[in-house]
């Protein structure tokens, strides 16, 4: 596994996204256009299409809230600080703890009696709980300072 590939392409797009979103005051939306201009900045190789699909699994899961109308756009559906990366890993990837890693079965057959896997269990869960250790609002104020300048009309 090469390094950063741990998480889905899906998850860093929604986290991006997200972390973009909360740059921003308090009323002011973030349309999909400019978030896909953003995004090329960083990713020049993104694409706007897979972003509007992530864009609306993330409103579906209540992160963003979509606002219909001429100008309409995305905000965050609650504070930036109350949504963690587990969050997002759990809407868009998925988390199955319990999943057999040797089983093509959705059930493991010596499921509790694997001593690797229990440890495994162990493991994953450890991870999880320190991916609720960092929030979307920590990661916005990490970019907020990269963000381009407005231009003043």
């Amino acid at each position: 596994m090469a390094s950063g590939q741990f998480f889905s392409q899906r998850f860093s797009y929604g986290l991006h996204a997200l972390s973009y979103v909360a740059t921003k005051p308090a009323g002011e939306l973030t349309t999909l256009p400019e978030l896909a201009d953003w995004m090329t900045t960083i990713w020049p190789s993104s694409s706007e299409s897979y972003l509007s699909n992530v864009v609306q699994r993330l409103a579906r899961g209540r992160l963003l809230r979509s606002h219909r109308g001429i100008s309409g756009g995305y905000s965050l559906g609650r504070a930036a600080d109350k949504i963690t990366i587990r969050d997002v890993v759990e809407l868009l990837d998925g988390i199955e703890t319990n999943r057999c890693g040797l089983s093509l079965e959705d059930e493991c057959p010596v499921m509790g009696r694997c001593a690797i896997q229990r440890k495994l269990t162990v493991l994953e869960e450890g991870f999880l709980k320190s991916l609720e250790g960092v929030t979307v609002g920590e990661l916005s104020g990490d970019i907020r300072s990269t963000l381009p300048k407005k231009k003043r009309a």
